[in-house]
């Protein structure tokens, strides 16, 4: 009889010490959490730009987090990638993102719930020669273009370019399209391959790495030559209607913030070099400072910059539908 109470006794002492134990753990759980008294709920926004030319524009951002309103939390992430920036949005994970245009549009247009904020970059495409001269369009007959890739937005708009100005893209020009941008930066650094079309930074990377190579043509401006002054708006960002919708203090707010951080990077591009370094967002602060001028880094409100737009998506959808979803966004496109 003794030893049955004295397990009973044991028994009890165990499921006292569980609980207790238990409860210990949730309090702890619970104090790591608790959002302190008279603060109310924490609202947690989620920013996101690619690494490159896109992320420099929103350095300032990254490096000051500034306040876009009580009680909410931002937390900003430089994505190494379309295509995972893409996996990012379609599973609902950020609130505001930065992304090609063309991108935003195909996601728009396939039920992704996201509208457009603002056109935060323009033309960095650069055409660039070496051992010839490129001075007119009529230059490029019987030449060899490196591309990195059919269907892509630069072989769009230099299809769009070459036949505006004269040119049979099918007949008059080779294209290749066997290299991605890094390896296609290297063969042009080696004096291998002629002709290309690249984005910044690896114009300048390459500039700097061969004397000989040139930028024949400045994209942005040729453009602008045939669409009226309209330049090329090449990167937005794009904000969840969710946010759009229940936030909109929030969302100004953070777009006024962007549109600063946006003019002091132009004013002051060798401090904003040095953050680029430090954040590591493909470049150093030498390749920076040198890149910036040429990246077109501009801010413009969605209404503001909705005839570029529209006249952009319209040029991607004679060449190439599929990349901008096959159809023009409509009004609720536009924040």
């Amino acid at each position: 009889m003794k030893r049955l109470t004295f397990i009973a006794a044991i028994v009890v002492f165990i499921i006292i010490f569980l609980l207790t134990s238990s409860a210990c753990h949730d309090k702890e759980s619970i104090s790591a959490t608790t959002i302190p008294e008279d603060s109310g709920a924490l609202l947690n926004i989620k920013i996101a730009s690619l690494n490159g030319p896109t992320s420099i524009g929103m350095i300032k951002l990254h490096l000051e987090k500034p306040s876009l309103g009580e009680e909410v939390v931002t937390d900003y992430e430089i994505v190494p990638s379309p295509d995972i920036m893409i996996s990012k949005l379609l599973a609902g994970d950020m609130d505001i993102a930065i992304l090609p245009t063309n991108i935003a549009v195909k996601l728009y247009n396939k039920g992704i719930d996201y509208k457009l904020g603002a056109i935060v970059g323009y033309g960095v495409l650069y055409i660039v020669c070496q051992n010839f001269e490129i001075d007119s369009w009529e230059d490029f007959k019987g030449k060899k273009i490196n591309i990195t890739s059919r269907g892509s937005t630069p072989d769009v708009i230099l299809r769009y370019l070459l036949k505006e100005n004269g040119i049979e893209p099918e007949t008059d020009i080779e294209f290749d399209y066997s290299v991605e941008q890094v390896e296609l930066s290297q063969l042009l650094i080696s004096g291998i391959t002629e002709l290309a079309i690249l984005p910044e930074p690896f114009v300048t990377m390459v500039l700097n790495d061969n004397d000989n190579v040139k930028i024949a043509f400045d994209i942005e401006e040729e453009w602008k030559k045939l669409q009226n002054g309209l330049p090329l708006p090449m990167s937005c960002v794009v904000l969840s209607s969710d946010l759009t919708d229940n936030q909109p203090d929030i969302v100004n707010t953070f777009l006024e913030k962007y549109e600063e951080s946006i003019e002091w990077v132009n004013e002051n591009p060798i401090k904003a070099s040095e953050l680029v370094e430090k954040y590591k967002i493909g470049m150093d602060a030498k390749t920076a400072v040198e890149a910036i001028p040429r990246c077109h880094i501009k801010f413009s409100g969605s209404q503001q910059s909705k005839n570029s737009v529209n006249n952009y998506i319209q040029t991607i959808l004679d060449f190439s539908p599929e990349d901008v979803g096959g159809k023009m966004p409509d009004e609720n496109f536009y924040y």
